[in-house]
């Protein structure tokens, strides 16, 4: 597992006067194993603060993992076990393409699942992307999931991260609001005028 954060372990609300644009505040990269190939899949974590709300990107590059070709449908299950449960705030899911389900089948959010009879999942050689966004929340390193594929719309071969190589995920627990400095400096005006007021009204 390669863990990067390009400022701190926990993430940081980030405001500016102007423009809000995306940054990165934290990156992963997890590989795992399958059928004698150690890089069978890769999931690269990514989180985006988009000032209102986070966005979690997971990048799927499946090298080899399709356990019964003909019959499997690939890296066709994907699953983030959440902690605590469903966040009421979690939103614009996004999958790979037509076909995917989203918390179809585990009770245990968040998911993707595309059946064998709907269509073929990320195969070997592709890769898929999927995401979705909350609002602002600490970062959650030792979380558990897995992947899976579909036979007969069944889910097999089914592949457990482990607490110790999870993707990212979003825990319950939201940071602290920080104020912009703008709104501090405005605030700081007005403290500062409301005084110079106060010492030169007339007696």
């Amino acid at each position: 597992m390669r863990l990067k954060f390009p400022w701190l372990v926990l993430p940081i609300l980030v405001f500016s006067a102007g423009t809000a644009q995306a940054a990165l505040i934290a990156s992963q990269t997890n590989t795992y194993a399958f059928g004698g190939d150690a890089d069978a899949v890769v999931i690269e974590s990514r989180v985006f603060d988009n000032g209102a709300t986070y966005l979690w990107e997971y990048t799927v590059i499946n090298n080899s993992y399709d356990p019964v070709p003909g019959s499997s449908n690939g890296f066709s299950g994907f699953e983030l076990a959440l902690p605590g449960g469903f966040p009421a705030d979690l939103g614009n899911v996004m999958s790979p393409g037509a076909g995917w389900e989203s918390n179809c089948c585990s009770g245990l959010p968040m998911e993707w699942d595309i059946r064998n009879s709907g269509g073929l999942g990320v195969m070997p050689g592709d890769t898929g992307v999927f995401s979705f966004t909350t609002l602002p929340r600490f970062i959650q390193t030792a979380d558990d999931g897995w992947f899976h594929t579909w036979q007969n719309d069944i889910q097999t071969f089914i592949v457990s991260y482990g607490a110790d190589n999870a993707p990212l995920a979003p825990d319950l627990v939201r940071p602290p609001i920080v104020p912009e400095p703008g709104t501090l400096l405005l605030m700081g005006v007005g403290l500062a005028a409301a005084g110079l007021r106060k010492r030169w009204a007339p007696r």
